[in-house]
């Protein structure tokens, strides 16, 4: 007779990323789901802590980032009917890419061509000269700017949580725990659990590590990923005052330096709830959740093996160089407003009184240096998703979908009956979405 599990699965990871898993999961099969979070709610860390936009995937290289462009593309349709069915924000204040120097106009070109070959509509893009950018935005100066005109600003945390009201009634949250360590067995997984409580255990038929931050490590705790490692990166924002703020009503993006890095140079934001804020930089820290100072306690983590794919990106000069730039930027609002100048002559550093928001990413580097997209490890007993990035949040819905077929299609995932009936949100249909996935 085979070992009983607690539940059929468990999810590690209550962001944005988890909550969808656990959505499709369980309005399309007969299973009992739990999720385990660090943190005592929903939504607590990243999918709370951005900049809280949904992207359309004009500016996504459409081979090296496929994933993320075409999931990307999917979900927006998905979040406006979330945000019309729950009464949800969702302010089109588009997104304008400016170009300061010649060689970034050239990047607004290229950034037009993938957005079309991306599958969004020509109505969606324009590509506009100085005096065009002037005409939208008065307080902007550029030689060139890219108008996305469907991109969307949100609150990523708020959805998320509607998301998991949705599911609280199929779904067992464990909040407050932390994953010490996993153990195989023959037909299932035991997850060791310690709280403030103490330690639990809780077996499961399958695990989906969806944990953000510690996916990686999670991973790597059992024999995944082992080449891999995490650097992380927080991003942080200036709010900007009134009534500057409002003479500014599109998100404004600069194409970044050097694309392979998760350096930007700091955007001007339209927020849902409409205010403004500048940012982010990208600060290196030393772990996930390291929302405030250097974190030095935990300094010793960037020893962590492996230890070369770190090493080769702090050899880089323009790493280190750049790297550098982005500290003077966190302990100086006006270094960081100085940035913000650039484009948007009229602001100083008097309009900067109160911090915005604050997060980190974590991000995934191997020998040739960043993993541009997420990175999905699988066997007969997990499935790990890291690395789940910029635009994660946009791509969510669809993204999850496609990790559940993936294992589906596979074999990988044990076999449920159908689900009939249940709460399910209007327009979302997991067959609809990967059929639309051209991935």
């Amino acid at each position: 007779m085979g070992e009983q599990s607690d539940v059929d699965i468990l999810i590690v990871g209550a962001g944005v990323l988890g909550l969808n898993v656990a959505y499709w999961l369980s309005t399309r099969f007969e299973c009992t789901i739990a999720v385990a979070d660090l943190a005592d709610g929903a939504a607590r860390h990243t999918s709370s802590r951005n900049t809280g936009v949904v992207h359309r995937p004009y500016y996504l290289d459409p081979q090296k980032k496929r994933v993320f462009a075409q999931t990307s593309l999917v979900s927006h349709a998905l979040w406006e009917s979330l945000a019309k069915a729950a009464g949800l924000p969702w302010k089109r204040a588009g997104t304008l890419n400016i170009g300061v120097e010649e060689s970034e106009v050239k990047v607004l070109e290229q950034y037009r061509k993938w957005g079309l070959r991306n599958g969004m509509e020509e109505s969606e893009l324009e590509l506009m000269d100085g005096s065009g950018v002037r005409n939208r935005e008065p307080e902007v100066r550029a030689m060139a700017g890219l108008l996305s005109r469907t991109d969307v600003s949100v609150d990523f945390g708020a959805y998320s949580r509607h998301i998991w009201s949705r599911l609280a009634a199929m779904t067992r949250f464990l909040g407050g725990r932390r994953v010490v360590s996993v153990t195989r067995r023959k037909e299932s997984t035991a997850v060791s659990l310690v709280s403030s409580e103490g330690r639990e255990s809780v077996t499961c038929g399958y695990l989906i590590n969806a944990a953000g931050g510690g996916a990686l490590r999670l991973a790597q705790s059992l024999g995944f990923a082992r080449e891999h490692a995490t650097l992380n990166f927080r991003g942080e924002y200036w709010a900007v005052d009134e009534p500057f703020a409002s003479r500014v009503n599109t998100n404004i993006y600069r194409p970044p330096k050097f694309p392979q890095y998760p350096f930007l140079d700091p955007h001007f934001v339209v927020r849902a709830d409409g205010s403004r804020q500048i940012g982010p930089n990208a600060v290196v820290v030393p772990g996930p959740y390291v929302y405030r100072g250097f974190g030095l306690s935990q300094a010793a983590s960037f020893f962590d093996r492996p230890v070369l794919p770190k090493a080769r990106l702090f050899a880089n000069r323009d790493f280190v160089t750049m790297a550098a730039a982005e500290w003077r930027s966190s302990v100086s609002k006006g270094a960081m407003c100085q940035r913000v100048r650039s484009f948007v002559p009229g602001l100083n550093p008097g309009m900067l009184t109160r911090r915005g928001i604050f997060g980190v990413r974590s991000s995934v580097v191997d020998r040739r240096g960043f993993v541009p997209e997420a990175l999905i490890f699988r066997d007969e007993a997990s499935a790990h998703i890291t690395n789940f990035n910029s635009p994660g949040a946009t791509g969510a819905p669809a993204f999850s979908a496609f990790v559940i077929e993936g294992l589906i299609r596979d074999g990988l995932l044990p076999r449920f009956r159908e689900r009939t009936g249940g709460q399910k949100i209007p327009g979302w249909d997991y067959r609809s979405v990967i059929s639309r996935l051209d991935i």
